[in-house]
């Protein structure tokens, strides 16, 4: 049994190494913010990320259940997705220019005359990882199933996703999916960078129900702009006019999908995005 003397010493020991309130107020702060952190991660909820390359390493993902749809992977069964995945996962190009993720917005770049015209510029190396109809929660079970692999170390990222809901999804949980996406991009390849475009507008003017959901799904994820190698791009605006009026020209009929035109002014934005 330890004597008065080396209780008190043992004690001490303690007491010096966890006196909290003799940091300084900015440490303090950091600190309660950390275990505050540490509590919401450990209680059966994401949107908690140290992150694990450049930029800033946090990345503030709403608080989802861990069960919500939008994050949890999976796959489709048609099969020309599958064997759109499989030609995918078997041709896999590492170091390319730019690698673009999404959903027919982004699929339907192939066969443009914009794609076309990207691909010569940037020495045909760019991946279309862009599957019709796909959600957050397909583009994960995607990614970690072999599109995206560690080592595949694009330049870029140009992702946009999340124009496609199921009922009962709310703006935060798309959100929390898209955060997902950066996360498994960011882990695989830390020094790729990610440009997360806003989701295009869709219906005639602003208070299209669905566009009301987008904006909301962008005014979440504009602040990921800065972490993780993010930087966010508003997109949009640039296929409307000042009132909110889609612009028809860029749009097939369905205002959703883009006309050539509509691809052709995506084209120009990326380029001058990256530049050469």
């Amino acid at each position: 049994m330890r004597s008065t003397i080396q209780r008190k010493r043992y004690r001490l020991h303690w007491m010096q190494y966890f006196r909290i309130y003799r940091i300084t107020p900015p440490f303090r702060v950091k600190l309660y913010q950390k275990l505050f952190f540490i509590l919401v991660c450990s209680i059966g909820f994401i949107g908690c990320d140290t992150g694990s390359g450049g930029g800033e390493d946090f990345l503030p993902i709403p608080i989802v259940d861990r069960d919500d749809p939008a994050i949890v992977p999976i796959a489709k069964i048609d099969s020309w997705w599958v064997e759109r995945h499989t030609n995918r996962i078997n041709n896999v190009i590492n170091n390319q220019k730019m690698i673009l993720i999404g959903d027919s917005i982004t699929h339907y770049w192939e066969g443009t005359e914009a794609w076309d015209i990207l691909n010569t510029k940037y020495n045909n190396k760019i991946t279309n990882l862009g599957f019709g109809a796909d959600q957050t929660q397909h583009v994960i079970w995607r990614l970690i199933n072999g599109e995206f692999p560690v080592g595949i170390n694009p330049e870029y990222v140009v992702l946009m996703i999340g124009t496609n809901v199921s009922s009962g999804d709310q703006p935060a949980s798309v959100a929390a999916g898209i955060g997902e996406i950066i996360k498994i991009i960011n882990s695989a390849s830390p020094s790729t960078k990610i440009i997360l475009l806003s989701i295009f507008p869709r219906g005639t003017d602003n208070n299209n129900a669905r566009r009301i959901f987008n904006n909301s799904v962008n005014n979440i994820i504009k602040t990921y702009n800065g972490h993780l190698n993010v930087m966010y791009y508003d997109i949009g605006q640039y296929y409307m006019d000042k009132n909110g009026i889609l612009t028809n020209e860029l749009y097939d009929a369905d205002l959703l999908h883009l006309s050539s035109l509509g691809y052709i002014l995506w084209k120009n934005k990326i380029i001058e995005l990256i530049g050469d």
